[in-house]
């Protein structure tokens, strides 16, 4: 039998191209179940609304004349309300399945939202803040469950890579035009934008495509999770370590989310001195940066591994984030801003997708439910007490403090998990 071989000049010119095709290879939406394609469809209008509210309702309630520190405990009671409620979701949504959670969370957001932008009494403001908090639980604990029973084992981390992408577009687009909505608003009620109203009114808008985000999941029909505990076989032992060391990941990680997230926009209009369309247009940068990290994470996690992939980029942006404290100037802003969010952009899609791979599939609820408890709780008090850190000693304080914490969560995932390899954990 006579072997052909290909000349070593086509196999040259074939590797680029595959190399190319494995870094994308998983992200044809074809490849993936209505279901799926259900909740991408549900994420974008979701995403739409949230984001307009990040980065608005912050400088809706300075124009209302609060400072700081209450803007610290607005921020903060939401995610506490998020990690309050994250476990009974958990387990609750183990009996009655993701769908009727994931509507409740669209609902939730629009008419809090509503409420937020209408009343201005403090005490009610705490309260809606509060009670919005319960929608952030219902999405963060079920999206990983929901996308882990509904997309192939080997298209995974894919989906929620994708899951990820849509949220970090759709905030992008939204940075860029959410910016000028104010200055729209206030164009068509003759107000300027100095006044609260026209931020009421374009914060109105992100309440709306909360609601039209409720549209995609009517038609999503999910196996009962009871039919899917029962086609696991074999008793899997409860993996306590890894749960424990994955509370304190999320501890860590929530704190530094706490102490800098909420505080980036006015960061940028009181320390750097940008207008709110410039701070929208740096948000937009931040996401346009963030996209290809995302989707290219799943490919690099494939040559190097989630523990190699994680560990440094994470140190990178601890780094990041202290120097931001510093930074009186744009070009040192942005820089600092870019680089976080970048990190950010690998590590959460690599690390929720390796917590798939090292636990047994009947504990993966209960495992993303305490990570959003660890992630939520500490975010939230790291928010109350950065609202009167900056108000006593600057922005310094708090990203210094935000940096460490994300330092700490890096060397403990890297101490912890060094030595376990994904498929050592089975199904």
């Amino acid at each position: 039998m006579r072997t052909t071989c290909l000349p070593r000049s086509d196999l040259t010119r074939r590797q680029p191209t595959d190399a190319l095709s494995d870094l994308f290879s998983g992200y044809n939406l074809r490849e993936y179940s209505p279901n799926v394609r259900r909740f991408f469809l549900f994420g974008i209008p979701l995403f739409a609304g949230m984001a307009i509210q990040s980065l608005l309702y912050n400088l809706y309630l300075t124009r209302l004349g609060y400072q700081e520190d209450f803007i610290g405990q607005m921020a903060g009671l939401a995610p506490i309300a998020s990690g309050l409620l994250a476990i009974p979701t958990g387990i609750i949504s183990d009996r009655i399945g993701r769908k009727p959670f994931l509507l409740a969370a669209a609902a939730i957001m629009a008419t809090t939202q509503v409420g937020l932008c209408t009343v201005t009494n403090p005490a009610f403001l705490l309260a809606l803040s509060f009670v919005s908090g319960t929608a952030g639980t219902f999405i963060w604990v079920n999206h990983v469950p929901f996308l882990s029973e509904n997309a192939r084992p080997q298209r995974r981390a894919q989906a929620i890579a994708i899951w990820i992408s849509i949220q970090t577009v759709t905030r992008m687009a939204l940075s860029l035009v959410a910016g000028s909505l104010p200055g729209l608003m206030g164009r068509l009620t003759d107000t300027g934008t100095d006044l609260p109203e026209p931020y009421r009114w374009a914060l109105y808008v992100g309440a709306a495509l909360c609601l039209v985000a409720l549209l995609p999941l009517i038609g999503v029909h999910v196996k009962a999770p009871q039919d899917q505990a029962r086609e696991q076989t074999g008793a899997a032992p409860f993996p306590l370590r890894t749960f424990v060391a994955f509370g304190a990941i999320s501890i860590c990680r929530g704190a530094s989310m706490g102490f800098s997230f909420p505080f980036f926009n006015v960061f940028f209009q009181q320390a750097v001195g940008l207008s709110t369309p410039v701070i929208g247009l740096v948000f937009f940068l931040s996401q346009v940066v963030a996209v290809p990290c995302t989707v290219l994470a799943p490919a690099l996690v494939r040559r190097l591994g989630a523990i190699n992939t994680i560990v440094p980029t994470r140190i990178v942006g601890s780094l990041a984030l202290v120097v931001l404290g510093f930074a009186d100037n744009l070009p040192l802003g942005m820089a600092c801003f870019l680089l976080a969010g970048l990190v950010e952009a690998i590590t959460m899609p690599t690390e929720m997708t390796y917590t798939t791979q090292i636990i047994p599939s009947r504990y993966w609820a209960r495992m993303q439910s305490l990570r959003v408890t660890g992630f939520q709780i500490p975010s939230g008090i790291a928010s109350l007490a950065a609202g009167f850190l900056i108000v006593e000693y600057g922005y310094w304080a708090t990203f210094a403090l935000a940096g460490t914490t994300r330092l700490m969560s890096a060397l403990i995932l890297f101490f912890v998990f060094k030595d376990t390899k994904p498929e050592e954990a089975g199904d």
